[in-house]
């Protein structure tokens, strides 16, 4: 025999006290028990009294140790009790990952350190495309967003289609002002679809910055759903301009334009209150980081074969303890009907 909790054994040492005001109270009753038995027989049925007394204490008695009965077994219940075994079909968790891509004015800096040189946009784009290629049996897809999310490809296992995607895709794919990573998250949770439980997770390739919207809202609405965000922070702590989409001229350009910067705190706070990680975009292996984290979780859904289990027996006790209690009403309805 085995127990899921057995640390709740510990309720049994309020037995003890229990025990203890059950005598007391037994002693105190005793008086008043014989003067009510005085007062109900005459003086000279001594064989009724008797029993009548004999009959008081044994259902004062039945109904303490079925009192003791429904706690203990109450207990042992919660204590989760395991005996004999079961064959238990394995199932092994798929993943669904779903991109969710930002392409935002400030994804096209160029901030990215050599051997790169490249804009923050392509250097996301390099990354989902390795791990898109060596993601085998995962299902993915993606989501992009500016001022908006969309949802580009719904979730598939044909990483072809994902990867010819990904390799036409720039920041005009959509258009759109600003920056509203709230609405990107919710696009790539949809793509999420209630069926036969997998793994579920969202890859943010971002710097961070958003302008409107709450990616913490965001967030907590998916991990209520079991969907973890993970984090791919592009650019640098340092930052760089925000190139124009204007044709003005590049020295005017280089004058006005903003600064960004990559907001690894708060992608790192997403990826943490959700269970998920956060990987440096500038580092070399940021594709392999990424992929080993996914095949964490599983590779494949399917049954794995069958093992032994022991047999859940919490059941039992339960249907005893409310047993117990029932008796212990049928034993209190009688000794008022007998008096």
């Amino acid at each position: 025999m085995s127990f899921d909790t057995p640390q709740v054994f510990i309720g049994f040492v309020l037995y003890l006290p229990l025990i203890i005001l059950e005598i007391v109270h037994h002693y105190r009753r005793k008086p008043f028990l014989e003067a009510f038995i005085s007062a109900t027989c005459s003086s000279g049925d001594q064989i009724h009294r008797q029993g009548l007394h004999r009959d008081f204490r044994r259902r004062a008695l039945g109904v303490s140790l079925l009192w003791g009965i429904f706690f203990a077994c109450l207990i042992i219940a919660l204590a989760g009790p395991r005996w004999g075994k079961r064959m238990v079909m394995e199932y092994r968790r798929g993943v669904d990952v779903v991109f969710a891509l930002d392409l935002s004015r400030s994804m096209d800096v160029q901030d990215i350190p050599p051997p790169e040189e490249t804009s923050r946009l392509s250097r996301a784009l390099s990354i989902a495309r390795e791990t898109a290629e060596a993601a085998g049996e995962i299902r993915l897809g993606a989501a992009i967003g500016k001022g908006r999310g969309v949802l580009a490809v719904p979730l598939t296992y044909d990483t072809g289609a994902l990867v010819s995607f990904l390799e036409g895709l720039s920041s005009s794919a959509i258009t759109g002002q600003g920056t509203n990573l709230e609405t990107l998250i919710d696009a790539a949770a949809g793509a999420f679809q209630d069926g036969l439980p997998t793994s579920r997770e969202i890859i943010l390739f971002s710097d961070g910055e958003t302008l409107s919207g709450s990616l913490f809202t965001a967030s907590d609405r998916v991990l209520n759903k079991g969907v973890r965000i993970s984090a791919i922070g592009l650019g640098t702590e340092q930052g760089g301009p925000v190139p124009y989409t204007l044709p003005f001229a590049q020295e005017q350009a280089q004058e006005e334009a903003p600064l960004s910067y990559r907001r690894s705190d708060t992608l790192q706070r997403v990826a943490e209150r959700t269970g998920g990680v956060y990987i440096d975009g500038n580092r070399e292996d940021a594709a392999t980081l990424l992929l080993d984290h996914i095949r964490s979780y599983g590779l494949e859904s399917g049954t794995q074969g069958y093992h032994l289990e022991a047999q859940e027996r919490w059941r039992g006790f339960v249907i005893a303890a409310l047993i117990s209690l029932g008796l212990v009403k049928v034993l209190s309805v009688r000794r008022r009907n007998h008096r």
